[in-house]
């Protein structure tokens, strides 16, 4: 049976088609997991040979892949897209460099010579794009001629454009030309809604566990859970909380692995362990019988944060701590995929990262910023107190309890909203956004109870997106609308450092402009306040449909 694209999924590809269109070499594409990323590319990688066979465009097509699991996943999606487009695999002792399309691993293609087999590229697609910064992806994207006026082009398909170690993206990807967020698939019925519950463990102490490359040492996290209550906690917690679903547990090392899974078997419940350590055909096996639901628990080591397929997983425990944000969505994103009788997916973290990252949106070119630009010294907060973090206040809204063993607290995934939303004079929301833009949510155009979300630029009326329509709650909404600036929310956060500095004097003078006055010592937040409103207000109210 052919695949038939989803409307966000032709919207990105037509997004990339009008960025070459502009000039732009290596455009971005941010989908999260589950929403089909590997469909885009069958779609993009069939349109652009469609075109080729009319003399519309010239060269061969490479797909590249990091792991055997994306490498086959994006094969076996092409085929589905074109079930006869001809394939090959460029991979070990495989070498098919004769096909239309060349599906490829990188650690294959990094060695010069079997670069030099694959000739006449016209298009690199790169899935999990974050990894390209790397000396592997570069000397491919060099090769090929991605980075020179009349080379190859590139395309970057990923769940979350950004790196745990802080180099920038934009030196590789130019630009995120469609970007879709979990909230947004939830809210269609692509992906099921997450449920979060924090599980503490009361001698759990992260403070003194060495940090390397902008993480945790793994060795060091391991050692501190297997030190502590973890592994009795992490069997606890499945049998309160997720005794029946099928569940997936992130842990930081291999041994840690191990000796998890002797503790679910202990307590009577089938598991299995895979990772990087294992024999690839050992870890499908294990795989296989997950999927077919003869083990209740897959327990891996940085084996299945990218590319597995395993929608029938409805629980995941979150035992492996980390300070980036990606990683943390992309382990709760194996869970979210839907499947015939899931209603949702249940996130059980033990280490607090779920307090710590919120499943927003995650685009970042720019690479590690410094306190001032994005406003957040969490670099410098010892662990416990990132964990018992009180700034939420009244909006984190969670509640704790006592279950039997454990206790337990209700955890808002999603953070609430995160940017400093306001309401113009006429009564809509808006956040302001980079780039002298309003991300506004209004009352749907289609009528209803529903609310569309619309980024317009501050002066220009002619210059306005849609980011979505027709979506049921104004939390989620926004949600959408935050997404789309999470790379730069920083300018935006409701808590943001510069906001407490004194007000500057470009401030004061737009302020002046807008005919308001600022009071004397107002800060720099308050003045940004003032002119935002003032000038949304003139922006908005005239133009979109009555507040409610």
């Amino acid at each position: 049976m052919t695949v038939i694209p989803r409307d966000y999924q032709r919207e990105a590809h037509e997004a990339v088609r009008k960025a070459w269109a502009d000039g732009v070499q290596r455009p971005a594409v941010v989908l999260p997991t589950g929403a089909g990323k590997t469909v885009v590319i069958a779609d993009v990688t069939t349109t652009e040979l469609a075109e080729r066979d009319k003399g519309l465009a010239v060269g061969r097509v490479l797909v590249l892949a990091h792991r055997d699991e994306l490498l086959r996943q994006a094969m076996n999606k092409i085929r589905d897209v074109a079930p006869g487009l001809r394939v090959g695999v460029v991979k070990g002792t495989e070498d098919g460099v004769g096909a239309p399309v060349v599906v490829a691993s990188v650690p294959t293609l990094r060695h010069e010579a079997r670069r030099a087999r694959v000739r006449g590229v016209g298009l690199v697609i790169v899935d999990e794009c974050h990894h390209a910064t790397a000396a592997s992806y570069l000397s491919i994207l060099n090769h090929y001629g991605c980075f020179d006026a009349g080379g190859a082009r590139a395309l970057g398909f990923t769940a979350t454009m950004s790196r745990g170690d802080g180099v920038g993206l934009g030196e590789v990807w130019q630009e995120v030309v469609y970007q879709r967020d979990i909230k947004y698939m939830i809210t269609r019925g692509f992906l099921v809604k997450p449920r979060g519950v924090y599980v503490r463990v009361e001698d759990l102490d992260l403070s003194k566990v060495r940090k390397s490359g902008g993480d945790y040492s793994e060795g060091q996290l391991g050692e501190a859970l297997a030190a502590s209550m973890a592994p009795e906690r992490i069997v606890d917690a499945y049998r309160e909380h997720a005794l029946g679903r099928s569940t997936l547990v992130f842990v930081p090392t291999v041994e840690f692995a191990h000796l998890m899974a002797q503790r679910f078997t202990d307590a009577g419940v089938t598991a299995r362990v895979v990772s990087g350590a294992q024999p690839e055909d050992e870890c499908r096996r294990y795989i296989a019988e997950f999927r077919a639901g003869k083990v209740s628990v897959l327990i891996n080591c940085m084996k299945l944060t990218e590319g597995t397929d395993l929608p029938i997983a409805s629980c995941v425990v979150i035992a492996r701590p980390t300070m980036h944000a990606g990683l943390y969505i992309q382990m709760v994103g194996r869970v979210l995929r839907t499947h015939p009788g899931k209603t949702d997916a249940l996130v059980l973290d033990v280490v607090g990262a779920s307090k710590r990252h919120a499943l927003a949106g995650l685009v970042d070119l720019i690479g590690e910023r410094s306190v001032e630009e994005d406003g957040s010294d969490d670099e410098d907060k010892p662990e416990r107190e990132l964990l018992d973090d009180e700034e939420r206040g009244e909006d984190y809204g969670e509640r704790a309890w006592l279950d039997g063993l454990l206790v337990a607290e209700d955890v808002d995934l999603f953070h609430g909203q995160q940017a400093r939303w306001q309401r113009t004079y006429g009564g809509h929301w808006f956040v302001a956004a980079p780039g002298d833009r309003f991300i506004t949510v209004i009352p749907s155009l289609s009528g209803g109870d529903d609310w569309d979300v619309i980024s317009v630029h501050r002066s220009y009326i002619g210059e306005s997106d849609w980011i979505a329509q027709g979506v049921s709650e104004i939390g989620y909404a926004m949600a959408h609308g935050e997404g789309v600036i999470s790379q730069d929310l920083g300018y935006a956060k409701r808590q943001a450092t510069w906001r407490k500095k004194p007000a500057s004097e470009a401030q004061r003078w737009r302020v002046r402009r807008n005919g308001l006055v600022l009071p004397e010592g107002a800060s720099s937040g308050e003045a940004s306040d003032l002119i935002n409103i003032a000038e949304a207000s003139r922006r908005l109210d005239p133009y979109v449909p009555a507040a409610r």
